[in-house]
């Protein structure tokens, strides 16, 4: 992607693959492009967002301080069973960049979470 007015890269992209169960294989692996450790992640297609059939286990927290522990995300629990939380930390400095990552072992948490406006 890129700045529409400067037109340098915004420093991330997007890829559509053919086969959907291809995202899992590459977000398992490490990448390096031009010299940097980049992140991978999987988007959620607008259209599955807006029509709410997309269902998932993981949730994106944000405007998290950068002096919380990613334990703290532990707290999340008392919506059901936490499998994994991250909070991301940029590759070169290893700072917080203010927001993580929920995983909870069924999808029907976050969907009662967005019910009741939790998230």
């Amino acid at each position: 992607m890129k700045d529409r007015y400067i037109g340098q890269s915004r420093g991330f992209g997007f890829i559509t693959y053919a086969n959907p169960l291809v995202v899992d294989k590459v977000i398992e692996e490490n990448y390096v492009i031009n010299g940097k450790q980049v992140e991978i992640k999987r988007t959620i297609p607008k259209v599955s967002v807006q029509s709410r059939d997309f269902k998932t286990k993981k949730i994106f927290v944000g405007g998290v301080p950068t002096t919380i522990a990613k334990d703290n995300f532990r707290k999340f629990s008392k919506y059901g069973k936490v499998v994994d939380h991250q909070i991301i930390h940029d590759l070169a400095t290893n700072h917080s960049q203010g927001f993580g990552f929920i995983i909870f072992n069924s999808e029907q948490v976050v969907d009662d979470m967005l019910v009741t406006r939790v998230i």
